[in-house]
């Protein structure tokens, strides 16, 4: 069945979602059942003409939405949709569709095989149509996090990215958000035509900065990131917010620890309170999407829509900042 999978070097789709979106299609489908296996990366690379880490890549994100499993010598196995997936409603609704459509075409006096070429170039076309959206960020958690926050709040799909991690080149966003404290390196790595690139606020939970004033009142606050830059940052945020007694740790060894009352590390660091805990009071610092960060995106990615949709936005409603036209960010 996967032989039947193809690909385009002069499509405006990148490749590794090409192969994405077929093997989804065969999935869902039915076409590649449960346990089944796909051919080594390297195998249809070769069949494909194309490079391994492209397949890989496929593969990998077929994995994060739950359509196969990396089973070590025993390849990569097909799980299948889901019992989720496969009782929801949009899923069935979908296949109504599907089924009604299909049925005309063959009345028509199209093949099967004709039928799913035409679906899957139709697929992919209405995929690319979509609004893109992705969020950057400089760990896999906080990238996931907030990423997942963005899509309740917006009502689009955000997809999270962690710098280093992946190609800027084959990420074909239209919207790519990221924080304040990443803005310029993201910019520089997103340079496609057409990708607008914006910065968010992120600010600390009201209840954290409560808890870390009541100790910094009578005591001293360390903070304690992966790199100076970050901790220097959470320190500055802490201090315009009106909490003094703050400093950055150059360790977390005995000696880097005494005097200080309450050392704050990142919400994701849950490692390092453990090796922290019995030594030092330890706080999480756990940050929320600014209000108005929210408004913001949400006017961005409507006249985004708009334009996207070829459409002017609504009598009176004035055009988010910076949207009139898709700005470069080359």
């Amino acid at each position: 069945m996967v032989d039947k999978i193809q690909v385009s070097l002069y499509s405006d789709v990148p490749i590794y979602r090409q192969i994405v979106t077929q093997l989804s299609f065969m999935i869902e489908t039915g076409d590649l059942g449960p346990g089944q296996a796909l051919p080594s990366a390297r195998l249809l690379a070769d069949n494909l003409h194309i490079n391994r880490n492209t397949v890989a890549r496929a593969y990998a994100e077929l994995g994060e939405i739950g359509l196969v499993e990396g089973r070590g010598r025993s390849g990569t196995i097909v799980v299948g949709p889901g019992p989720e997936r496969e009782g929801s409603l949009a899923r069935d609704q979908a296949r109504q569709v599907l089924e009604a459509a299909t049925r005309e075409c063959i009345e028509l006096g199209l093949s099967a095989a004709e039928i799913q070429s035409l679906v899957m170039s139709l697929a992919l076309r209405a995929e690319d149509d979509l609004l893109k959206v992705s969020f950057v960020e400089c760990n896999v958690d906080r990238a996931k996090y907030f990423a997942n926050e963005l899509e309740d709040k917006i009502g689009v799909k955000v997809k999270p990215l962690v710098i280093g991690t992946f190609e800027p080149e084959e990420e074909r966003a239209d919207l790519v958000l990221t924080t304040f404290f990443h803005l310029a390196e993201v910019r520089g790595l997103m340079r496609q035509p057409k990708t607008e690139v914006v910065a968010i606020v992120v600010a600390p939970h009201v209840q954290t900065l409560v808890q870390i004033a009541s100790v910094a009142k009578n005591g001293t606050v360390g903070i304690w990131y992966r790199t100076d830059e970050q901790a220097i940052t959470v320190r500055d945020s802490l201090r315009d917010s009106g909490i003094k007694n703050i400093e950055v740790l150059d360790g977390i060894e005995d000696k880097d620890l005494e005097g200080v009352d309450l050392v704050v590390i990142p919400d994701e660091m849950t490692d390092l309170e453990a090796q922290l805990d019995g030594k030092v009071e330890v706080m999480r610092f756990g940050n929320v999407l600014d209000a108005a960060s929210i408004r913001m995106v949400s006017d961005v990615v409507r006249d985004m829509q708009q334009l996207k949709r070829g459409t002017a936005p609504s009598p009176g409603q004035a055009p988010a900042a910076g949207v009139p036209t898709p700005v470069h960010t080359a």
